[in-house]
Formats: structure tokens, sequence, C-alpha cells
């Protein structure tokens, strides 16, 4: 019984060879990277469209976004990356503040817009507040 397992295994290891010397190149890539997807770390970029909302859409919060925008890339990815889990963990899309074309209700945008502006509004007072009490 074991020889049938072992000689099945073999027999499929040699078709997946056969089989991967007969795909173009372009194929292989495609499914190696379909295969491997989960275990590379690629964040998404947040960084650079937190920091084109704050410099366009943040006017009325100016000291907030004299912050954001003087954050370091590093500093705003990572904040980026915390408001993500937020809005996920609340339902939200944060592609709703980022993206000037989206079809989303404007009440419902402007709810999430609100959302993450006190959600920068409590990092910036932290942060504030770690500066004082390092003094």
């Amino acid at each position: 019984m074991h020889i049938l397992v072992v000689f099945l295994v073999l027999l499929a290891l040699i078709a997946l060879v056969v089989w991967s010397f007969s795909q173009p190149k372009e194929t292989l890539q495609a499914v190696w990277s379909e295969i491997s997807s989960p275990f590379n770390n690629r964040t998404k970029d947040l960084a650079t469209p937190l920091r084109d909302w704050a410099q366009t859409d943040l006017g009325e919060e100016q000291p907030l976004q004299t912050w954001l925008v003087g954050l370091p890339d590093e500093g705003l990815q990572a904040l980026g990356e915390s408001i993500a889990n937020f809005c996920m963990e609340m339902d939200v899309e944060l592609d709703w503040l980022f993206d000037p074309d989206a079809e989303v209700d404007p009440n419902a945008k402007a709810a999430a817009e609100e959302m993450v502006v006190d959600y920068c509004k409590i990092c910036l007072k932290a942060v504030q507040n770690q500066t004082v009490t390092a003094s």
C-alpha cells in the first residue's frame, strides 16, 4: 500500500514537471506569484494618499494638517495602517477618502471622513502628551 502511495506522489510530481515545461514563462510567473502572494509581506502604500488627503481636505484643521504632512513616510505609513485597521473594524472603506470618484453616499463619506479626522486628532493629542510627559 505504501509503495502505491509513493508511486502516485512520484507520478504527480513528474506530471507537474512535464506540465511546467510546456507552459510559457509568463503563465508560470503568474501561477508562482499567485501561490506565493500570501507569503509576501507587501503592504499597500498608505503614506502617499494620506498625505495628499491631508494637504487637500484638511484646510479647516490646520494643526492636524501640519502634523500629518510633516510626518516622515514611515510614520505616516504606520498611522495609515492603524487607521486602515480601525476602519476595517468599523466596516468603513478607507479608500472612500482617497478616491474622489468613489460612488458612495455623501453622508457615509462625510461620516467616514469625520471618523478618520477624529482618530487622527486623538493620535496627535497622544503624541503631544508624550512630548509634554517626556520633558
